[in-house]
């Protein structure tokens, strides 16, 4: 269990892009679903959690609470929303994280979702009125499926084991989906519409990335600079890391950890038999040091 525990740990806050914006939705929803149990509890009780995650369309809204332009991308209301969009932020992610890097995963993730609150703030008060919010990762979900099959078209994906199409065919079908839907009278309409524009920022992100010009550049200059805003020279980082460079499986850290416990064993065990054969004093200043810090640490 503490093993689990550790390798949750481990991912949630030093995994790669994909564990770690897997880890962020699910702990949105997993707030959201405590705090709608404790508010049952409460007569007469009003959901207000829309008001401060969800990105309003109303623009005043979002002067007053800007952390609404990050925490709507992550945020869902709905289990069943949530599940279908990390299904296939999961095998979308991995297929392009294998082939583009983590680091363009995180910027397009980003850079799709918020046109697409762009677009919301922009258009849909026009449409269907100030009083509503948007919420989801599914624009940067289908974002991430529609560069995947732009970069690897011809990349063979088998359905359910049994089915083998080309990937481009994946985004072609959803993209058409969204399309004919545009016309919805369920109100989702708008939901389309932000999976389109998802698709034209996964067009000119792989278009612009094949010309030589990155965005996740831009994106990991500002995440370095609200570090350096965060924490100042020389001071000691702690807490989650979202920008590291550098990420290290959890099987690693544990076969690291594994090496060196086998070291320590092994230095230990030839200390006992230097003490036992010629006794305490024969040992060195390094090795007496070395049994003290154990005998601390325990």
């Amino acid at each position: 269990m503490s093993d689990l525990l550790g390798k949750i740990r481990h991912d949630a806050f030093r995994g790669d892009y994909l564990t770690r914006l897997l880890y962020l939705n699910t702990a949105f929803l997993v707030f959201y679903g405590i705090y709608v149990f404790f508010l049952r509890l409460i007569p007469e009780s009003k959901n207000i959690a829309a008001e401060y995650i969800a990105l309003s369309a109303d623009p005043w809204d979002l002067v007053f609470k800007p952390w609404t332009l990050l925490t709507f991308m992550f945020t869902h209301f709905n289990l069943g929303h949530f599940i279908q969009n990390m299904i296939i932020l999961y095998f979308a992610g991995r297929m392009f994280m294998e082939y583009l890097g983590q680091k363009r995963l995180l910027a397009l993730y980003i850079y799709s979702s918020l046109f697409s609150a762009f677009l919301y703030i922009s258009l849909f008060p026009y449409f269907e009125g100030w009083h509503s919010y948007f919420n989801g990762a599914s624009t940067g979900a289908i974002s991430i499926l529609v560069a995947s099959a732009l970069y690897l078209p011809n990349m063979p994906v088998r359905l359910w084991g049994v089915f083998e199409i080309k990937y481009w065919v994946i985004a072609a079908v959803i993209v058409a989906y969204d399309f004919l839907s545009l016309t919805a009278s369920n109100g989702n309409s708008f939901n389309h519409f932000a999976h389109l524009g998802g698709a034209v920022v996964a067009f000119f992100f792989v278009r612009s990335m094949r010309n030589g010009h990155e965005w996740n550049v831009y994106l990991f200059q500002i995440i370095d600079a609200v570090r350096n805003l965060l924490y100042r020279r020389g001071g000691k980082k702690k807490g989650f890391k979202f920008g590291d460079r550098n990420y290290t499986p959890y099987e690693e850290v544990k076969r690291n950890e594994s090496k060196s416990s086998t070291m320590d064993t092994s230095k230990m065990d030839a200390i006992l038999d230097k003490i036992k054969e010629e006794g305490y004093d024969s040992l060195s200043k390094e090795e007496k040091a070395y049994l003290f810090k154990i005998s601390k640490d325990e």
